[in-house]
C-alpha cells in the first residue's frame, strides 16, 4: 500500500489522442521503450524532470519508460502520483495539482500504447478498487489536530463504478484514514484509523456502503495492511523492535483478522491471497522476502535480497515477486531461492 496523499472527485469525460502524448513525450527528452506486452506491472518514476509510467518485464528483467504524462500548469510535484489496477486490468493513474485544484485522472492503455486522460477528478487521498467498483477516499484536514480532535474527524469516501467512473454512493468512516488495502475479488476494503499500536481497520462493504466490526492491532506497531476478500491481514512489529541479524515472522488469528508479527525488521510491504501472505521486511542494507501459508503459519519460503535498504512495493507475477525500491526493481523466485536486480529508467515516484 501506499503513500496517502490524495482528494476528491468530479468527473468530466475526456480523451488525449497518441499524437498529442508523442508530441508530449518528444519534448521532454525521455526515451521511450517498446515492451508494453511483457510488461507485467507498472509504476512511475521521475525520468528528465518529466512523470512517466514504465513497464516492468520480470521475464526479461528490465523496466523502460513506456509513455509520459502530459505536463499542465499547477500540476503538484512534492506529492506523489497513483497507480493503481482494477479487476478487469485497467490501469487508474490519479496526478495531484498544487492547491485546491482537482487531480487529473488517466486510464493506461496497454493496447494502444497510450495514456488517455479521463479529466479532472476533484482532489483525491486514494484510490482504493475492488472488483467492481472503486473507493475513492476524501483528504482529510491537514495542521495541528490535537487527539480530541483527531477522534471526533470522519473520512468521507465516495464509491464509483469501476467501468463507468460514476458516482454509485457516498459513505463516512470514523477518523482519518491512515492505512488502505482491498483486493480485486471483493467488492470490500479495508480501512485503518490510527497509527503504530493505536491502529483499528474497518472493513467497508463498497455495494452497501456499511462499515464493519473494527479490529484493533492489539498492540503490534502496524506497518502495513492487506484485505483479502475482506478479510484485514496487520503487519507490523512489536515495540522496541530493530533491525537483527535474523528476520522471524509469526502469523496468528484474532478477532477475524489476520496479524503476521515481524521481529528483527520493518516490514516495508505486504501481500495476501486466500492461501499465503508475503511480507517484504527491511533490516538495514538488505530485505527479506518471506511467504507463510495463511492457515497454519508455516513458512513456504524466504529469499534475502541483498543491498536493497527498502522495497515501497510488493507485486506477484506470473515470473516471481516484484520488489520495487527508489531506482531498482528486483525479481525474487521464493521457490528456488534467487533473485535479480535492474535499474529504473528513473526515480520511484507513486507507490
Amino acid at each position: 500500500m501506499i503513500p496517502l496523499v490524495r482528494r476528491r472527485m468530479s468527473y468530466t469525460a475526456l480523451a488525449v489522442s497518441a499524437a498529442v502524448l508523442a508530441s508530449c513525450s518528444a519534448s521532454g527528452d525521455v526515451e521511450l521503450g517498446t515492451d508494453w506486452e511483457g510488461s507485467q506491472t507498472f509504476v512511475t518514476a521521475s525520468v528528465s524532470g518529466r512523470t512517466v509510467v514504465v513497464g516492468i518485464n520480470p521475464s526479461a528483467r528490465h523496466a523502460q519508460a513506456l509513455a509520459v504524462v502530459p505536463e499542465k500548469d499547477g500540476d503538484d510535484d512534492v506529492r506523489a502520483p497513483q497507480l493503481v489496477r482494477s479487476a478487469d486490468g485497467t490501469w487508474w493513474l490519479s496526478t495531484p495539482r498544487k492547491g485546491e485544484r482537482p487531480d487529473r485522472l488517466f486510464t493506461l492503455d496497454t493496447a494502444r500504447h497510450v495514456l488517455d486522460e479521463k479529466g479532472d477528478t476533484g482532489r483525491l487521498r486514494e484510490l482504493v478498487p475492488g472488483k467492481s467498483l472503486v473507493a475513492a477516499v476524501h483528504g482529510s484536514p491537514e495542521g495541528g489536530r490535537s487527539a480530541a480532535e483527531a477522534g471526533r474527524e470522519s473520512t468521507g469516501v465516495l464509491v464509483r463504478d469501476a467501468r463507468t467512473w460514476k458516482g454509485v454512493r457516498s459513505t463516512r468512516v470514523p477518523g482519518p484514514v491512515t492505512l488502505t488495502a482491498s483486493d480485486p475479488s471483493s467488492d470490500t476494503v479495508c480501512l485503518a484509523t490510527g497509527q503504530g499500536a493505536d491502529t483499528e481497520v474497518s472493513v467497508l462493504d463498497l455495494t452497501t456502503g456499511r462499515t464493519g466490526r473494527a479490529v484493533r492491532s492489539a498492540g503490534l506497531q502496524v506497518q502495513q495492511l492487506a484485505c483479502p476478500a475482506g478479510t484485514p491481514v496487520l503487519a507490523g512489529s512489536p515495540a522496541g523492535n530493530g533491525p537483527g541479524a535474523t528476520v522471524e515472522v509469526t502469523l496468528r488469528r484474532a478477532d477475524g483478522a489476520t496479524v503476521v508479527s515481524v521481529d528483527g525488521g520493518r516490514v516495508d510491504a505486504l501481500q495476501a491471497s486466500g492461501g499465503t501472505v508475503a511480507v517484504a521486511v527491511n533490516r538495514g542494507q538488505d530485505s527479506d522476502l518471506v511467504e507463510l501459508d495463511r492457515a497454519s503459519g508455516r513458512e513456504l519460503g524466504r529469499v534475502t535480497v541483498t543491498g536493497m535498504d527498502n522495497s515501497y512495493l510488493l507485486r506477484h507475477t506470473r515470473d516471481g515477486w516484484v520488489m520495487v525500491s527508489d531506482s531498482t526493481a528486483t525479481v525474487v523466485d521464493l521457490s528456488g531461492g534467487t533473485f535479480w536486480t535492474f535499474g529504473l529508467p528513473g526515480t520511484l515516484t507513486s507507490f
